[in-house]
């Protein structure tokens, strides 16, 4: 018994340890160079170079450039820092989509996949060019040319941080799985459910932006799915602005008790009257949680939006505030300072 119970306490330290990454100190920073002018070409062949397991913060510094290539941070690899050169000048890039390979998932296809608890980006943009080639207002039943989710990056590891990143794509570009994510000063570009997921995350100063690329079809900023009155999860931006061409709704429910809040953004007027789409969910408005808060421009008017838009009191808006929100523990306070 008394081994058992030593065995308990060690784990238990050893784990506890390896959840703060060693507080703000990075004990060493491997660089990325496509060019081959540092110890590692690719960005992935870097990141398998890190031991499984690591309980200490490794910064990864990627110089500028464009690398073509599907990036996977796995599980057992916590406390990895992503650092780039700015998210104009350091980009990940890949094309694949939801059924170009031999597996058919949706997340499978992402070209920035982040599975590891404990992982901060910085000034990286995170690119799926798939959609890219497709000409503008093309029918929508050219299956030659068909719409397909393809993530520019899936993100389901609690405690992962995202700083000046940038996420482009079309049909689900950022794929908010699971877990407390915090994106401040990011740029987000989709039309069709371009974030969605089930993430705990806050949205800080983040350009959001709706391509427009049908005049008539408007697209969905966010899909969150929620799925209990217990279920932590749900989308909380402040601040920011959604710009874009055509129209956008503000959201549809993927889940029954979706929650998604907006407070302070700037709506252009691509907003779309309404705001918001029950989806398969029609009949279950009272459990989500949809709110506009304070916001400004000219599509934040919500005289048109539908009846169950959901009204927050100072007490219930406290309850989505970055600290009470993903915070309580302080786990961003304890974040090492990247450049």
């Amino acid at each position: 018994m008394k081994f058992f119970l030593a065995l308990f306490i060690y784990c238990f330290f050893y784990l506890g340890k390896a959840i703060d990454c060693g507080g703000k100190n990075i004990t060493y920073t491997i660089t990325v160079d496509h060019h081959g002018n540092a110890s590692f070409r690719t960005i992935q062949s870097a990141i398998d170079s890190i031991s499984n397991q690591n309980n200490q913060w490794v910064k990864i510094h990627i110089k500028a450039g464009l690398y073509v290539e599907m990036v996977i941070i796995p599980q057992e690899k916590p406390c990895i820092i992503l650092e780039g050169e700015g998210r104009k000048n350091t980009i990940i890039s890949f094309w694949d989509h939801k059924g170009f390979t031999s597996t058919n998932s949706t997340s499978a296809n992402s070209t920035f996949t982040s599975a590891a608890p404990n992982v901060i980006a910085s000034d990286i943009t995170f690119k799926n060019t798939y959609i890219k080639a497709m000409p503008q207002n093309y029918k929508l039943n050219d299956k030659n040319k068909q719409i397909l989710p393809a993530l520019a990056a899936n993100i389901h590891g609690d405690k992962s941080v995202f700083f000046r990143c940038g996420f482009i794509g079309y049909q689900d570009t950022l794929y908010d799985d699971y877990g407390r994510h915090y994106f401040k000063d990011c740029y987000i570009q989709g039309e069709v459910d371009f974030i969605f997921g089930t993430g705990q995350s806050y949205y800080e100063n983040c350009s959001i932006h709706a391509l427009g690329r049908y005049k008539n079809i408007p697209g969905f900023v966010t899909a969150q799915a929620r799925d209990s009155l217990d279920d932590p999860s749900g989308f909380v931006f402040e601040g920011g602005s959604i710009t874009g061409n055509g129209q956008v709704n503000l959201g549809r429910a993927w889940r029954a008790y979706s929650r998604v809040i907006f407070h302070g953004t700037h709506f252009s007027s691509i907003i779309t009257p309404q705001g918001w789409d029950a989806w398969n969910y029609v009949g279950h408005e009272s459990n989500f949680t949809y709110a506009e808060v304070d916001c400004k421009g000219p599509g934040a008017n919500t005289s048109k939006r539908v009846p169950w838009l959901t009204k927050l009191n100072n007490s219930q808006l406290e309850e989505f505030s970055l600290a009470s929100f993903i915070n309580k523990d302080g786990w961003l306070d304890n974040l090492p300072t990247t450049s």
